[in-house]
């Protein structure tokens, strides 16, 4: 299988879920303000959040920060999957986590390697963003296909996107292709999940 996705080592994943009380990212699609909303502006919200340009600006705003935090050489993927993934992929990774640090402290060769960086498709930086393609957005999942360019360099990533907390939320990173291979699959596989995959 052709692996586009890139990651943490399986220690620097540890810490993950410990890093979910720490700086949110400002909700740039939804209503932040603190005075109460009527009804109508509130469906109004629920609507625009499922359009194209929605999607496209949460996104950005995810590579923005990463962008950020590498030109602060304060790189923190703990903290960028914190912002940016849903919950339940959060918490798979943490369980990978722990099996992973358990097979290593018996000396098993048997953990779970993550095959480079989610975030990062190399090293360079900063990475700007091509949208390629974005699935029907009124969907309860949603799929956005990017070109990833950095240093002359591209590489290529399809995310899974579902609304959770009022933002749009990473659920899997996968192959660009249409193989249906993604992260959450193959971490599901280490943990003896079998629940389909990211075209599923």
């Amino acid at each position: 299988m052709k692996k586009l996705l890139m990651g943490i080592a399986v220690m620097g994943s540890l810490a993950l879920l410990s890093a979910c009380d720490g700086k949110k990212l400002s909700n740039i699609i939804t209503n932040t303000d603190s005075t109460a909303v009527d009804s109508s502006q509130t469906e109004a919200t629920a609507a625009d959040i499922h359009t194209e340009e929605a999607i496209k600006q949460q996104v950005q705003a995810y590579y923005d920060e990463l962008n950020k935090m590498a030109d602060g050489g304060d790189f923190n993927m703990n903290s960028l999957d914190s912002l940016a993934c849903t919950q339940d992929l959060l918490e798979l990774m943490q369980k990978v986590s722990e099996k992973s640090e358990e097979a290593f402290e018996q000396g098993s060769d048997m953990y779970f390697e993550d095959e480079g960086h989610r975030w990062l498709q190399g090293i360079g930086v900063p990475m700007t963003v091509q949208f390629d393609d974005i699935t029907d957005p009124t969907q309860e999942y949603v799929e956005v296909f990017l070109t990833l360019t950095w240093d002359g360099e591209q590489g290529q990533v399809r995310l899974r996107l579902k609304v959770e907390d009022g933002q749009w939320k990473i659920n899997d990173f996968a192959d660009y292709d249409t193989d249906g291979v993604g992260f959450r699959r193959d971490m599901e596989f280490f943990l003896g999940i079998d629940n389909g995959d990211i075209a599923g």
